[in-house]
């Protein structure tokens, strides 16, 4: 989830009003003293002091409940004030994860948002870049039109700040399978060749390289180090004719004789 926790926290700092309905005016301190995973995903004060406190995943985990309950503590006892929870799940599987957990003496719950239950349209519609990326986690009516709106809006933006959420589109439309969707419409929408473009081309190659490592790995395994070098070299031309070798490919050798 490394890339996408990234990506979707840097994003939530100006979107999360409108995914979770709770408006935060500053960030804080995600550092946490003496605890096993040091740091919390995300950390917020609203207008009037209320500390929220919001954790990302893109899986489901069994000790998530036992997780959200040592952050209370913890935070509590950093900033003594109580925070708000929310677990913001943003993954492919159906989501398995409870919103609370229960003892004999007593029970604690946060707030568990599935972003494939939040509206995307208010999103999509949105001035704010940010809530137009995040917007492809959310539930699509066609993700194919959504995909145009969202390109159509960053295309508005200046060309370094439309790389960088184009970058931020490709990393977390991995999370719904549609990066390569994201790279389709994008060649059609613009007539270009993104490869060649000085401000997608690098982002276009990245994108491109991550779909030709999942192909690798589906069928070989793990990837070793030397395939990794050799990766990274690649031209966009290159990737595109590895990514038809895989196919017939009967070893790693092979693919990259």
């Amino acid at each position: 989830m490394h890339h996408f926790d990234v990506v979707l926290k840097l994003l939530l700092r100006n979107s999360f009003a409108r995914v979770a309905g709770r408006p935060v005016a500053r960030w804080l301190e995600t550092e946490l003293p003496k605890v096993q995973k040091p740091s919390i995903d995300m950390l917020g004060e609203t207008a009037d002091g209320e500390l929220i406190h919001i954790e990302l995943q893109s899986g489901n985990d069994d000790e998530m409940p036992f997780r959200m309950l040592e952050y209370l503590g913890r935070i509590g006892k950093l900033h003594h004030r109580i925070p708000r929870q929310v677990l913001l799940y943003a993954g492919r599987e159906t989501l398995r994860m409870p919103s609370e957990i229960t003892w004999p003496d007593g029970s604690h719950r946060y707030q568990l948002i599935d972003m494939r239950d939040v509206d995307s349209e208010p999103l999509l519609a949105s001035a704010e870049p940010s809530d137009n990326v995040i917007a492809i986690l959310a539930r699509l009516k066609d993700s194919y039109a959504a995909v145009r709106r969202i390109l159509e809006n960053l295309s508005k933006l200046p060309g370094e700040k439309a790389s960088e959420y184009f970058q931020a589109l490709l990393i977390i439309a991995g999370l719904r399978g549609l990066e390569e969707a994201v790279q389709q419409e994008a060649q059609r929408m613009f007539t270009i060749d993104l490869s060649e473009n000085k401000v997608l081309g690098p982002v276009y190659l990245q994108g491109q390289l991550g779909l030709l490592r999942q192909q690798i790995e589906r069928k070989f395994g793990t990837l070793p180090e030397w395939v990794e070098d050799k990766l990274s070299q690649l031209s966009a031309e290159e990737v595109k004719a590895a990514g038809f070798r895989v196919l017939e490919a009967a070893s790693l050798e092979d693919l990259f004789r």
